[in-house]
């Protein structure tokens, strides 16, 4: 008895030349390919850099790569052409790219010259994919590693790392460093009266009001529950550091509207400063010595510990 014979499976039809298969990997890919010529000109752009950057080809097909590119970055990709031009191979790098809607992207970037059969560099491929959100995450990491979730400000472990710049910066350049650390008094009563959650809006609002008064440069950090701390390089004087201290003290008397009650808030503050010798954890702990002998004569005051740390 004779079997019936098999049928064939089928497949899908496969380009009949390299250079067909070629042509569909691009088209199908859903990373951005892109080729340009050795000045930048595009002279490919497939369906992933459309999905990618909102362009379709007949729009982007003559311009310069750099219609894509922040200002800011037109000279590093120029550089990188120059790279390219002489054969190099690039390692893979993160760029920042522009969508057709004005946002700007965080892209990885594999670029490579383009070699003719003789090994003559006659153009440059980009191969560009979007990780816009895998960086927010980690930047949303990095940013909780090193600050405050209740207030937004620096946390202990950038404080110390600003404080050993500020006082590397200050060797190199000469002046002080001033370190002022304020602890709120009697912060527990605000807690115990309007609650856990008033005590943090409390704590919101003092943040913002401290950093209103300081410079850009300077650094405003929450180390503990109701203490914060201010690092400011270029001091010229201990006097200076104790003007810094004044006027944060000033910045607290004004109440603080709090639903219908007016909340003062006072603090006590130490103050201590570091000279191009100083150590950063000895200059911290000075003012935070000067900060507990303020409370301890009563609070709503300023003390200093007398000398330069060095």
């Amino acid at each position: 008895m004779s079997l019936p014979d098999t049928p064939e499976p089928e497949s899908a039809s496969v380009p009949s030349t390299s250079i067909e298969f070629c042509s569909a990997l691009v088209a199908s890919s859903g990373d951005a390919i892109v080729a340009t010529t050795l000045d930048g000109t595009i002279v490919m752009w497939n369906a992933g850099a459309t999905r990618t950057y909102g362009y379709d080809a007949g729009e982007m097909v003559g311009r310069p790569l750099s219609a894509i590119v922040p200002t800011d970055d037109v000279d590093e990709l120029h550089e990188t052409l120059e790279l390219l031009a002489t054969g190099a191979r690039v390692e893979p790098f993160d760029a920042v790219r522009v969508h057709h809607d004005g946002r700007t992207l965080d892209v990885s970037v594999t670029a490579s010259p383009v070699l003719d059969t003789a090994n003559r560099v006659i153009g440059a491929s980009w191969v560009e994919r979007d990780v816009s959100g895998r960086r927010h995450v980690e930047r949303m990491i990095s940013h909780l590693a090193f600050h405050d979730p209740l207030t937004g400000l620096a946390n202990r472990a950038l404080l110390d790392d600003r404080l050993q710049h500020s006082l590397e910066r200050t060797r190199r350049a000469g002046g002080l460093v001033a370190v002022v650390y304020l602890d709120l008094d009697d912060f527990k009563q605000v807690n115990d009266r309007l609650g856990h959650p008033a005590g943090d809006r409390l704590l919101q609002l003092v943040a913002t009001r401290l950093q209103s008064l300081l410079r850009p440069e300077d650094t405003l950090a929450r180390v503990g529950g109701d203490e914060f701390v201010v690092v400011s390089d270029r001091v010229p004087s201990l006097e200076a550091a104790l003007a810094i201290a004044d006027r944060l003290q000033h910045a607290l008397t004004p109440p603080f509207d709090f639903d219908s009650a007016n909340v003062l808030v006072t603090a006590s503050i130490g103050v201590a400063v570091g000279d191009a010798h100083a150590e950063a954890d000895r200059v911290l702990a000075h003012a935070d010595r000067a900060m507990y002998t303020a409370k301890a004569r009563g609070g709503s005051q300023v003390a200093t510990f007398a000398t330069p740390v060095g």
